[in-house]
């Protein structure tokens, strides 16, 4: 891999409004830790969280989507 590869991200954006109902919508920032945590913990991937009104967005390297995709699967997010 290349290290212009190794640095290019892909942006994955959540509607608040459609989280699953076992997520408090209400302690967005313990969300936030809650997929970062898994994220790392599950897939080994180093993601940036946040979110503004409507949407949480997570950054991750894009060689790691498919694990991300798989997390977040799992966290019934996707």
């Amino acid at each position: 891999m290349n290290e212009a590869n190794a640095m290019d991200t892909s942006t994955i954006r959540i509607a608040i409004r459609k989280l699953p109902d076992h997520f408090d919508r209400s302690r967005i920032t313990d969300i936030l830790d809650e997929i970062e945590t898994a994220l790392m913990d599950d897939g080994g991937v180093d993601a940036k969280t946040y979110a503004d009104s409507f949407t949480i967005t997570v950054e991750i390297p894009t060689h790691q989507l498919l694990d991300t995709a798989s997390c977040l699967q799992g966290l019934g997010l996707v």
